[in-house]
């Protein structure tokens, strides 16, 4: 049983089902079978993307995926100028400790022998010792107030807009794409098995990459035909 088997007789009679279960106006003419098909298909179709995400809820969630939301880049501008404000802290801490010796000899007045306690083996007439311990802190605060008027970086972060601009174009581009095939599928299916199954893998790429950049929420909603062979 091939994949045309499958599906396409599901597909079509899912159509006309919903469309004779209308009921009819009186003295109305009845519609060919084709466009009764046709306009059952519709209407299935209506059902489907009805419980689809909406565009909307796809841009939203890549803006939000991608953390380029039009409030987070504008914050991100806003904390950037006001950077100025903050000042850039230094700080610096020095120990110091010293020993000075001072030994002095006088030719005119020798000393005298010096006591076995202090013992004095150069005969110096006087020695001192000074000992200092000194320890510097030093702390230095700097504003940049010249930013709050202007600062490169707020430039950088608006930058960010046109990313967020051609990640909302790129994702519509392909959500709408995915929209015209699946409404060729569902309403005009191909004669070949190859070639819908290759409709049906392209559907399926096109799903797998919006669901990538909406960090996995669209294919949770998203149609997926292999439920159709389990039925």
């Amino acid at each position: 049983m091939t994949l045309r088997t499958l599906l396409v007789p599901f597909i079509l009679c899912a159509a006309a089902s919903s469309a004779h279960a209308q009921p009819k106006p009186p003295d109305a003419v009845a519609p060919k079978p084709e466009q009764a098909a046709n306009r059952g298909g519709v209407k299935k179709l209506f059902e489907i993307i009805k419980q689809e995400p909406t565009i909307k809820d796809v841009q939203g969630a890549v803006l939000r995926y991608y953390q380029l939301e039009p409030s987070r880049i504008h914050g991100m501008a806003r904390a950037a100028r006001l950077k100025g404000l903050i000042p850039e802290l230094e700080g610096s801490v020095d120990n110091m400790i010293g020993h000075t010796f001072t030994n002095m000899k006088d030719g005119l007045y020798p000393v005298l022998p010096s006591p076995a306690t202090n013992p004095n083996p150069n005969n110096y007439k006087e020695r001192t010792q000074f000992d200092q311990d000194q320890l510097t802190w030093r702390v230095r605060a700097t504003w940049s107030l010249d930013r709050l008027a202007f600062n490169a970086e707020a430039l950088d972060t608006k930058s960010l807009n046109s990313i967020s601009e051609s990640l909302v174009r790129e994702v519509t581009a392909l959500y709408f794409a995915r929209r015209r095939l699946l409404a060729a599928i569902m309403l005009a299916p191909p004669a070949e098995d190859q070639e819908l199954f290759f409709d049906l893998m392209r559907l399926d790429e096109l799903t797998a990459t919006l669901d990538a950049m909406t960090g996995g929420s669209f294919a949770k909603k998203a149609w997926k035909w292999e439920e159709l062979l389990g039925q």
